[in-house]
């Protein structure tokens, strides 16, 4: 769940800009057309139609249109709905009333509206981000999978339920709790990051839970917005540049959605990743499972950082990031640092992705 810069859809983004640029377009085949490059007098032609109104209001309507497809907000969908609906009656309108030639190019025109509409219904993924903001991954800040304990008011104001985040960025966070609550409700909270913060929040989308994501809440922050981000980048600070121990850990690799198990070894390990030592091809953003023998067998998610075809200092193997659990690993390795002492010196190419 953590969200980038990351570009919007490039459907949506072509059907905005489609729509944006459409009244060119139509003044560029008119022109062609009617041998006419003259806007003013193009409109006093179309104005003059029978259809003409309509269809000029149609036309004027489709950048701002396009406007709100690129918000990507429910008034666009909504909008886009209203559009392809009207410009889909005009364009019949049309070919009941007018000559042949016209008649083929309205049919066109609103073959292209009902096909433009059959996309937007039927492709889920493209329909959601309109409606669920935690769907528009590209416009969120980054989120990190730290399971932190959280105290939540009751609706009484008194009682405090406790709970645990999910993951959480400088804007939200998302709480797994079994109790209700809906979109739009006001939260009291306390999260206990590196130091523990009083917060107040809105419920911005509800989860039932599934297989990737648990039952809960995701929330976005309204009050202390600057001490969390101070705090959030103090424990992205401290995972992305975390200390390499050089433990040497039996573990066991599988990758996500796969069956095979491949016994191996780390070289090193700290609070956010570690290099295992293995021949098997893996490639950089390969996500993995990882079952991981510290104090005590740990499994967790990891994703390939870099990959090592072996040196003089380095075994060949793949350099790989915890993105999950990160609270156990940071204690079960902290207690192997009392036991074990100094770190592995920095190196410039690191056998550790953190």
């Amino acid at each position: 769940m953590t969200r980038n810069q990351v570009k919007k859809p490039l459907i949506i983004q072509l059907v905005g800009w489609a729509l944006i640029l459409a009244p060119i377009g139509y003044y560029v085949t008119t022109a062609l057309q009617w041998q006419n490059w003259h806007v003013v007098l193009l409109i006093e032609q179309l104005l003059a139609l029978p259809h003409g109104p309509l269809k000029l209001v149609v036309i004027l309507s489709s950048p701002l249109v396009g406007l709100a497809v690129h918000s990507v907000k429910a008034i666009g969908w909504i909008s886009f709905m209203l559009y392809c609906g009207a410009t889909i009656f005009v364009n019949f309108y049309i070919a009941h009333s007018s000559e042949a030639v016209t008649n083929f190019s309205a049919s066109l025109y609103s073959l292209t509206g009902v096909l433009a509409i059959l996309v937007y219904v039927v492709r889920k993924e493209i329909m959601a981000p309109y409606f669920n903001p935690q769907m528009r991954w590209w416009e969120s800040a980054e989120r990190f999978p730290f399971k932190l304990d959280v105290l939540l008011k009751s609706e009484r104001g008194e009682e405090k339920i406790s709970s645990r985040t999910f993951d959480i960025s400088v804007s939200g966070c998302f709480l797994t709790t079994d109790l209700e609550y809906p979109t739009g409700q006001k939260i009291d909270l306390n999260i206990k990051l590196i130091d523990p913060v009083d917060l107040q929040a809105e419920v911005v989308w509800v989860c039932p839970g599934n297989e990737n994501v648990p039952k809960g809440i995701g929330i976005r922050f309204t009050s202390n917005l600057k001490e969390i981000a101070t705090q959030v980048d103090r424990f992205k600070e401290k995972y992305s540049k975390a200390e390499r121990f050089p433990f040497q850990l039996d573990a066991q690799i599988q990758q996500s959605g796969g069956t095979e198990q491949i016994n191996t070894k780390t070289f090193d390990v700290s609070v956010s990743g570690c290099f295992l030592i293995t021949d098997h091809p893996y490639e950089a953003g390969q996500q993995l499972e990882l079952n991981l023998k510290l104090l005590e067998p740990i499994n967790l998610t990891a994703q390939v950082i870099w990959v090592s075809a072996g040196d003089a200092k380095i075994p060949q193997g793949i350099g790989v990031k915890f993105t999950s659990h990160l609270d156990e690993v940071s204690m079960m390795v902290t207690r192997f640092r009392k036991n074990y002492g100094a770190t592995v010196p920095e190196k410039k190419v690191s056998a550790s992705p953190a």
